[in-house]
Parts: C-alpha cells; sequence; structure tokens
C-alpha cells in the first residue's frame, strides 16, 4: 500500500502558540499502538538474533525480551513519532520550518506515548506588491567621451612598467621585501617577499605612503605605525608595529600604443580603431542595461521590504549564516589561506536576515501570482544568453542536459518575472543622467569604506 493512502493512527493532537511562527504541538498515542509495534519486532528477533547457547530461532521469548526491550522500546518510539507527527501535521494542516525538537513525556510499554514537538512555521506575510512606492529608473546613453574613458581605462590595465635608477613617485610601482614586529616579535601577515605596491592609489598605511615616496632601488629603511583601532585583522589592531623595508625594484608607468596590437588583446582580429570603438560602445550598452536591471531589482527587493516586518524562523537563518560561513571558507581556501580559522558568525546576522526576509516574500507572493519558469519563457532567455558564447547550441545544450542546471535557470527566470510584474504595479519615474555618473556613483564615504578594505599590510 501507498503509505500516503496508509489510514491515520487514531491520537489527540493539541497545538499551542508560544510566539508568532513558534508552534508546541502535543501528541498522544494510545498503548495499543506502541505495544503492537514492540510485538512486531519482539517476533522478528525472534527468528533473526543469534545468542550464545541457543539455535538461530529457538531462543525462548523472555530471553529476547530480557536481553533486547531497551533496544525495542527506542525503536518502537522512534517509528511511532515519525508517523504520528507527520500524521498529526497533516490533521491539523501545518506546514513546519526544519525539524522539530521532541519531548518525550511518556514511553512506557503498556502505556499511552505521549511527546512535545516544538517547531517553527512559515510566518503571514502582509503586503505581496509595491503598489505605491515610487521607483526610479535610470536612463542614459553612451557617448563619444564614455569610450574615450573606457580606452585610457584598457590602456591602464595593460600598463607596462621599466624599472629605473630614480626616485620613486606617485604612480610608480614598487617591489619591496618587508618584516614586521611589533613588541620585538614577528607576526602573521607581517612579512612579505617581492611585495608589488603602487604608490598613490592607497593600498598602503600612510606611514608607508610616505617614507617610500623619494626612495630610490636599494634602499634600506625603517618604518613605525599604528596599525587603525578598526584595522581588519584584530591581532594587530590599534598596535604599533615597526617594519624593516627593503626597496628592491622602482618602476615607472608607460601606457600601450592605441594600435592594431593592442585591438587583438580585446578579440579585434580585423577592423580599426573606428571597430574597436564601436565594440566598446556596444559592450558599455549591455553593461548599462545589465545596471540598470540590477538596480530596478534591488529597488524592487527594497520596497518589499519596506513594506513587510514579521518574525523570521531561527533555523533558515542559522542555515543562511552556515552557507555564508562555508562561502567565506572555500573563497580563503582557494586563497591558500588556512580555512579553519575560528569566524565570527554574528557578522553575517544581518545579512542573512535579509536574504530569508526576501525569500519568504518572493516565495509566497510567487505562490499567490501563480508564477512558473515555463519553456516558453526559459528558453528565449537562455538563447539570448547563449549568444554571447562562441558555440550557442552548446551553451543551451549544456542547460537543457541536466536538470539541476536547468533548475538553476527556472529559478532565475522566476525571480525576473516576479520583479517585471511588480514593477508594472508601482510608480516608475526616469531619470536622465550621463553613463559616467550612473556607472562610477562615487561620494566621500564610499571613497574612504573602499580604501579601508583594500588597504593591505604593511
Amino acid at each position: 500500500m501507498d503509505p500516503s493512502q496508509a489510514p491515520q493512527m487514531i491520537m489527540d493532537v493539541s497545538v499551542e502558540s508560544p510566539g508568532p511562527i513558534l508552534r508546541r504541538m502535543t501528541i498522544t498515542v494510545p498503548a495499543g499502538e506502541l505495544d503492537q509495534r514492540i510485538e512486531t519486532r519482539i517476533l522478528r528477533l525472534a527468528k533473526t538474533a543469534k545468542l550464545p547457547g541457543f539455535r538461530p530461532g529457538k531462543i525462548p521469548r523472555k530471553v529476547i525480551e530480557s536481553r533486547f526491550s531497551s533496544q525495542v522500546l527506542q525503536e518502537a518510539v522512534e517509528e511511532l513519532i515519525d508517523l504520528s507527527y507527520r500524521d498529526a501535521l497533516q490533521e491539523k494542516s501545518i506546514v513546519p520550518v526544519g525539524m522539530p525538537s521532541i519531548e518525550a513525556k511518556k514511553m512506557t510499554r503498556g502505556e499511552d506515548l505521549e511527546y512535545v514537538a516544538t517547531f517553527e512555521v512559515f510566518p503571514t506575510i502582509g503586503k505581496l506588491n509595491i503598489r505605491g512606492h515610487e521607483i526610479e529608473k535610470p536612463i542614459c546613453s553612451v557617448e563619444e567621451g564614455d569610450i574615450d574613458r573606457t580606452i585610457e581605462t584598457l590602456r591602464s590595465q595593460h600598463t607596462e612598467w621599466e624599472a629605473k635608477e630614480v626616485p620613486a613617485q606617485s604612480g610608480d610601482r614598487l617591489l619591496i621585501n618587508y618584516l614586521g614586529t611589533i613588541e620585538g616579535e614577528s607576526f602573521e601577515g607581517g612579512e612579505s617577499k617581492d611585495h608589488s605596491v603602487i604608490l598613490g592609489q592607497g593600498g598602503l598605511l600612510p606611514e608607508f605612503e610616505t617614507e617610500l615616496n623619494g626612495q630610490l632601488p636599494g634602499a634600506q629603511l625603517s618604518i613605525a605605525t599604528e596599525f587603525p583601532a578598526d584595522y581588519p585583522v584584530k591581532a594587530v589592531a590599534g598596535k604599533e608595529a615597526l617594519f624593516s623595508v627593503q626597496v628592491k625594484e622602482v618602476a615607472k608607468p608607460r601606457l600601450p600604443d592605441v594600435n592594431e596590437e593592442f585591438f587583438r588583446k580585446f578579440g579585434l582580429t580585423e577592423g580599426n580603431e573606428d571597430a574597436f570603438r564601436s565594440q566598446i560602445r556596444e559592450n558599455l550598452a549591455q553593461e548599462a542595461d545589465a545596471r540598470v536591471k540590477a538596480q530596478l531589482r534591488g529597488s524592487v527587493f527594497d520596497a518589499l521590504l519596506d513594506d513587510n516586518e514579521f518574525e523570521l524562523p531561527k533555523v533558515l537563518v542559522e542555515e543562511e549564516i552556515n552557507r555564508a560561513v562555508t562561502a567565506f571558507r572555500g573563497q580563503i581556501e582557494q586563497q591558500g589561506l588556512p580555512s579553519d580559522r575560528p569566524i565570527d558568525q554574528e557578522h553575517y546576522r544581518e545579512s542573512a536576515e535579509r536574504r530569508v526576509r526576501l525569500g519568504l516574500v518572493m516565495r509566497e507572493a510567487v505562490r499567490e501570482r501563480g508564477i512558473k519558469a515555463d519553456d516558453f519563457a526559459v528558453r528565449p532567455r537562455i538563447e539570448k544568453l547563449a549568444q554571447s558564447y562562441d558555440d550557442p547550441k552548446r551553451v543551451i545544450d549544456w542547460y537543457y542536459a541536466d536538470a539541476a542546471r536547468l533548475g538553476q535557470f527556472e529559478g532565475i527566470v522566476v525571480e525576473e518575472l516576479l520583479v517585471e510584474q511588480l514593477l508594472e504595479e508601482a510608480k516608475v519615474v526616469e531619470k536622465e543622467m550621463t553613463l559616467q555618473e550612473f556607472m562610477n556613483p562615487v561620494s566621500p564615504s564610499a571613497v574612504d569604506t573602499e580604501r579601508e578594505q583594500d588597504m593591505e599590510v604593511p
């Protein structure tokens, strides 16, 4: 018989709600149900158990019960709790989040089985649309100046360096060896050889920028510095350090010429500067379009969250934090760094709570609207993505050859469809701006934060 079609057992079920999403369900199962499962196990053991001095299948029942009573009772209780818990959820039409915490109250043979299952349920979502919200949509076009700036950026990214016997200046690349000590003792991350730095880019502690400026190749110097109190590496934050530094090389930058050799570095094997500029224009337009969509998506998510405050299932938040920590450990392993160091999980809590809250709102919004990622919606998007590759058919086949890969893409499509529907309900206000303003929004605080995050040791 199909287990889903099996009749539900007779039992008493009561549900309490200690909190908005917390449920405490007390379940009492008649003694006969427990006795029946115990009896079944005893009969099975009587046929299969092996004990010294007895032939298989000839062990007296009293011996079986004496030797295996605790095991049989535990197995029977576990089976009965599993079955009755699922039946109770179905009876009360409850969908739990995660596994329950089980507290056994009575589990004695010959008596009713009684236990308490404590678990969380999905919260009630208040608003599943963004009507009344104003969403800003940037409008910009690619100008010749944007192309010029992009070319200069590409030239800078392909800078060639030429070693010179000259004093170091801002913009020069230095190769240095350094060894740092705190109170005479070396510390993790305080030593490096052939360390490459570019003066003036804000990637060094201020004292290093000052002392290295004007130094010649071969210079030996000592640099005293104090790490900021909020330095990312807590072991050295706020402490004074002394660095012994050797300048091995000073190199001047030389930008490549804009010619056919330069064009070939970016896949343009035929054509002149006009063709190269046309390619850049197309790439910038595509990047801007993708950025606009990402900004609209973010604005829609912010609007959804603004209208929905509710208690979050702790189990989902903890799962999200664990995923973030696992991902971080994977990143540092790829960098060749030890991944077993302690990680402050609370650092990830705020972002984890946001992702869980947004996921719950979107899950309910998708369900309410009946949004599905059928092939009519999925295939055109896969085909569009595939056009950016050399062999589009191979990319399309790759997605459709694996259900998991296709499922991930379907999830993206469902999200896109939801965002499109939500935008139709909101007030979208177009804002014209230059491509540079849109792609490179800069504020003083943002610059300071970026420099702090990118600062190296030293």
